[in-house]
Formats: C-alpha cells, structure tokens, sequence
C-alpha cells in the first residue's frame, strides 16, 4: 500500500462569505467529495468559511463554489492558488 505524504505546505486556502443558513449546506457537500476540501468556519456570524484545497483539487473546489453562486451568493474573497 503506497503511504500518502501530507505535508501541510501543500494545502492552499480559499476564503469565502456565504450566507451563514448555507453553511451546513456547503459543509455537507464537500464532505461527500470524500477529501476535495477541508471547511473550517471561521466566523459563524458572517459566513465566512476557509477551505483547506491542494493544487490538484483547487480548480473543482471554484467549480463547485462557482454553482453554489447560483443558488444564493458566494463571494471569494481569498484564493491563496492565486499566489502560486
């Protein structure tokens, strides 16, 4: 069985507000994902949640943000993928 290395410089964090009712919306469907981002809440009140994404998995981490737009409003106010 091949050992996976999780070195956290890998990950990269997105910053997003959402609205605060969607949190456990958007928490929940990442976590079906199985492993695309980890949703930490930052501040409840405001709905601003990071995700903790790797290189590989960035691009469809903003795919699904991008139809959650569509639904009720996302704003990304940090993409530390921006910066590589």
């Amino acid at each position: 069985m091949k050992q996976r290395n999780s070195n956290h410089s890998d990950t990269l964090k997105i910053k997003a507000v959402i609205p605060p009712e969607e949190v456990v919306f958007v928490d929940m469907v990442f976590k079906s994902y199985e492993g695309i981002a980890m949703l930490t809440l930052h501040e409840a009140e405001q709905g601003l949640i990071i995700l903790d994404v790797t290189e590989g998995t960035r691009s469809q981490v903003l795919e699904i943000l991008d139809d959650f737009n569509k639904e009720f409003p996302v704003e990304i106010i940090y993409d530390e993928g921006l910066e590589n």
